[in-house]
């Protein structure tokens, strides 16, 4: 098997990657921001958000705490929650259109176009994205449908489930993933290595990249920031924050 090209199948996957970034991910972020001309949108620091003014712009104005409150949303951990959030829907809208499983506790089912075992896959996003209770609910699923192979007498071995993580490398996986590898004896598949073996092409972590890259020709959201901004700034709450730390 060439690992080389991308089949019918993995060009679909693509498309779709395409459309779900501009769909869930863009557009999400574009409505979240517009969001922001409301000042109980933030926990606002009062404390801090004059000093961060100071910082950012070399003065405390509505306009400088505002753009501060802003960036600090629409830049931060904020995005990256909202990506995380909508790894579901990408699996859901794309992945199980092409790789689907019905299996209880597993996102993706799929034949390993490396090893040519069907795996039962759990899908999560990067190197540091689960906690302890999610090792006990993984191992838990996984025990459950090793329990039902045995009932139907299907040949399942501890290796054919396995944690898929979208991005990254091994030498970054949390100690929660280390745990499910080394104690419970499931593979972790990680970055380029798990897009190598879903789809048989070694470069697809790239195309995928490339990809979703190919959809930030059509984001300039600077006009948008600057007029949230601008509102933000003018509310009675920024205002009398501006006002008396200029006292």
């Amino acid at each position: 098997m060439s690992n080389s090209n991308t089949t019918l199948e993995n060009q679909e996957v693509l498309i779709r990657a395409k459309d779900w970034f501009k769909e869930k991910i863009i557009r999400g972020h574009i409505a979240r921001t517009k969001e922001l001309v409301d000042p109980n949108k933030f926990q606002i620091n009062p404390f801090l958000a004059p000093y961060l003014s100071a910082f950012l712009t070399g003065d405390v104005t509505g306009q400088g705490i505002a753009r501060s409150l802003v960036y600090a949303r629409i830049l931060g951990t904020s995005i990256s929650t909202s990506f995380g959030q909508n790894l579901q829907s990408f699996i859901s809208d794309v992945l199980v259109n092409a790789f689907g499983s019905i299996v209880s506790g597993i996102d993706i089912k799929f034949t390993d176009k490396i090893d040519g075992r069907e795996k039962y896959a759990q899908l999560k996003l990067g190197p540091n994205t689960i906690n302890a209770d999610d090792v006990t609910t993984i191992h838990h699923h996984f025990r459950d449908i090793r329990n039902l192979a045995k009932t139907n007498r299907v040949q399942l071995l501890t290796t054919d489930l396995i944690i898929g993580v979208m991005y990254g490398n091994e030498d970054d996986l949390s100690g929660h993933y280390k745990q499910l590898r080394d104690e419970h004896n499931y593979p972790i598949f990680v970055g380029n290595d798990f897009w190598h073996r879903l789809t048989g092409d070694k470069d697809f972590f790239s195309k995928l990249i490339q990809a979703i890259s190919e959809t930030l020709s059509e984001v300039n959201s600077s006009e948008i920031i600057e007029s949230v901004i601008a509102k933000l700034a003018d509310t009675p709450e920024i205002q009398a924050l501006s006002s008396l730390a200029n006292k």
